[in-house]
């Protein structure tokens, strides 16, 4: 009896192609998107690289969205296939198969399901797996690898996985074949849905729900709490979305209904009439299309936008390519330290260009609260240092002659300090300010701050000597007995990426520093790279792009297969309706013309929605983006409007070729 389970499976499979094959196909690409993923997080290429760590914890969290979402969106779509499937399983059990026979099929349906999907899953992401990985060592500027492998643990998770993924599938197919009667099974697809009433509660929370998430989006400007709010907004705007779509189609054909100009025409009476008996279920599909659509354009605008911007913020942090400092008084200590610097250099055959020395005091966020009289709290500012430097080159360009007390703040982005007139430092001085606005540092002297939760600030203060530079520090030492004057040395080297990290490794060698760091030993010294502030970006946000590609792909073809099972199903359901009409004389033109009326009126609702969501979400979108450290907001405007006439494009192609589909059944 087995190879007659195995046949029938098998044939059923064959006979509803048109539903089995995208399904399939779908569940194969979620496949191999999991298996390049995973692939990715193995390579060791990324373990030793600058900013590959980082990518390989992005790409781990992929792995688990990914699996997540393919369970979901799997099990959503075959509840849709296992419908067409009903009546032909009713038909099996009125001929004589009892339902654990009619079981055994569906067992074998998932088995052959699951193995077609794995083998050609597999095979595009083992075939895809090297040109991820080419793409991935791209964004982080490294050489290339050609070597050709097969992940293998990668491999057996993703055939575990799925098997518990396909295994739930079966069980809930069984579930819905066991607890239906032969019946049931034989006229489920004939049994359509009453129109329902307009639910006026349900539209109502809706409205609400979409308000206070469009709210919370405009109104939260707080950083710290941008995250949890984003995902609550996100929570309320899906919820919002399905509530209103189902109860907002029923109200929509109510109204075209009463719509006497609209509704007795000859295309629009048809449509309409056929689209007000499967609203609740009409309204669940387009919503799903909708949250779909808006998750597209969430990941692929944020994840390219901040891949664009990725150049400008390396460079707005670090102009210069290697920095050096020494925490202490004593500038002997750095004059030393200066000479190693010097001495390795020289040994590698490095001549350091756009020298710059900077001496400052370091100032915390209570130190600037409490030390000088501003008025401000300690809670006004994020756990960031705040320098104090003697006059250098930048403000001497402006034109400035300080006087001993005299001091220049320098703010960007805010305006704080505007009005401030004199700044005093306790009972020993006041100083007269000169206020900036709009300032840009030519190197990393300032610290990104948070003002009043909101507002990413950056603050400098500039004073008019080093002698001026020393009264301050001994004052923050007397009264927080934690302060003593930076000295930075800054620099640019010639080569690339790579060359420069290797450079600033080989200057950090104990033989070079090592010798000044042993003779003071209470002294902090420390020491960053542009290079290896680049890798670590780079894994970041690459990370980030290469999960927006991979997410942004899988999002938009669920939304395609949501888009082609509804249309199909809704054919097949049709058909015998649109059967009739022919007979009464109705043309195949003016088919077409009813489709077309039918989609059109409601297939592109969900895309207009998903651009309202976008538009709403723009203004925290910006804001977690400046987490990141990008504030172009007028370039990630520009992405969100190109992504978004990108999808369009292909959402109109998606439509087209689902139409056509939709055209040829019910045309006979």
């Amino acid at each position: 009896m087995k190879p007659l389970y195995t046949r029938l499976a098998a044939i059923g499979i064959r006979k509803n192609g048109k539903a089995y094959i995208p399904y399939i196909l779908t569940a194969a690409v979620m496949i191999a998107v999991f298996y390049i993923t995973s692939y990715l997080t193995y390579c060791s290429f990324l373990n030793g690289k600058a900013g590959g760590r980082t990518m390989i914890i992005l790409l781990n969290v992929g792995v688990v969205v990914l699996g997540i979402f393919a369970l979901i969106f799997l099990f959503y779509t075959n509840s849709v296939l296992i419908k067409r499937r009903k009546r032909e399983f009713g038909l099996y059990n009125i001929l004589g198969l009892g339902k654990l026979q009619i079981a055994q099929v569906l067992v074998w349906e998932t088995l052959l399901t699951y193995a077609l999907s794995m083998l050609s899953g597999l095979g595009l992401g083992i075939l895809f797996s090297k040109l991820a990985e080419m793409l991935a060592t791209k964004m982080l500027n490294e050489d290339q690898n050609l070597d050709f492998y097969i992940e293998w643990r990668s491999v057996i998770m993703a055939l575990i996985w799925f098997a518990i993924v396909f295994a739930l599938i079966l069980l809930n197919s069984l579930r819905q074949m066991f607890f239906s009667r032969p019946i049931q099974l034989l006229h489920s697809e004939s049994s359509g849905e009453k129109p329902p009433k307009t639910n006026i509660p349900f539209a109502v929370i809706g409205v609400i729900l979409l308000g206070i998430a469009y709210t919370m989006a405009i109104a939260i400007k707080d950083l710290s709490v941008a995250i949890p709010a984003f995902f609550a907004a996100v929570i309320l705007v899906i919820i919002a979305t399905y509530l209103l779509f189902i109860t907002g189609s029923v109200a929509l054909c109510r109204i075209l209904r009463k719509n006497k100009k609209y509704y007795y025409k000859t295309n629009h009476f048809v449509s309409v009439s056929q689209m007000a008996y499967r609203m609740r279920r009409n309204g669940a599909g387009l919503a799903s299309i909708c949250i779909l659509s808006t998750m597209v354009l969430v990941t692929v605008s944020s994840t390219t936008t901040l891949l664009a911007g990725m150049s400008d913020y390396v460079d707005a942090l670090y102009p210069r390519d290697i920095r050096f400092t020494v925490n202490s008084g004593d500038h002997k200590v750095f004059e030393e330290y200066r000479a190693a610097i010097d001495n390795a250099l020289r040994d590698m055959g490095c001549v350091p260009k756009n020298e710059k020395t900077v001496r400052r005091v370091n100032l915390t966020p209570r130190m600037l609260s409490e030390g000088m009289e501003t008025g401000l709290s300690a809670d006004t500012f994020s756990t960031g240092h705040f320098y104090i430097a003697s006059e250098d080159a930048e403000v001497a360009k402006m034109g400035f002659e300080l006087g001993a007390r005299d001091i220049i703040i320098a703010e960007n982005n805010t305006d704080y300090f505007k009005d401030f007139k004199t700044l005093k430092f306790g009972d020993w001085a006041e100083f007269n300010v000169i206020y900036l606005e709009n300032f840009s540092a030519e190197d990393e002297r300032s610290s990104a701050i948070i003002t009043d939760g909101s507002e990413v600030a950056v603050l400098d203060f500039f004073v008019r000597d080093a002698d001026v530079l020393e009264e301050i520090n001994q004052y923050i030492n007397d009264r927080f007995s934690s302060s003593q004057i930076i000295t930075a040395y800054y620099f640019d080297i010639d080569g690339n990426t790579s060359e420069k990290y290797e450079v600033w490794e080989n200057i950090q060698r104990k033989g070079y520093m090592g010798d000044v760091m042993e003779r003071y030993p209470g002294t902090s010294f420390g020491t960053a790279s542009k290079a290896e502030f680049t890798g670590e970006v780079f894994g970041l946000y690459g990370g980030l792009f290469f999960l927006g590609i991979m997410l942004g792909s899988v999002f938009i073809l669920s939304a395609a297969l949501i888009m082609y099972y509804k249309q199909i199903s809704e054919g097949y359901e049709d058909a015998a309706r649109f059967s009739i009409l022919r007979k009464v004389g109705m043309s195949k033109r003016e088919i077409r013309s009813v489709v077309n009326s039918q989609v059109l009126t409601v297939f592109f609702l969900p895309l207009v929605a998903a651009g309202v969501h976008m538009t709403f979400a723009f203004p925290i979108l910006s804001r977690l983006l400046r987490m990141f450290g990008f504030s172009n907001t007028l370039m990630f405007a520009l992405v969100t409007l190109g992504s978004y006439a990108a999808f369009a494009v292909i959402y109109i192609l998606v439509y087209k070729a689902t139409s056509k589909s939709y055209q040829k059944i019910v045309s006979g």
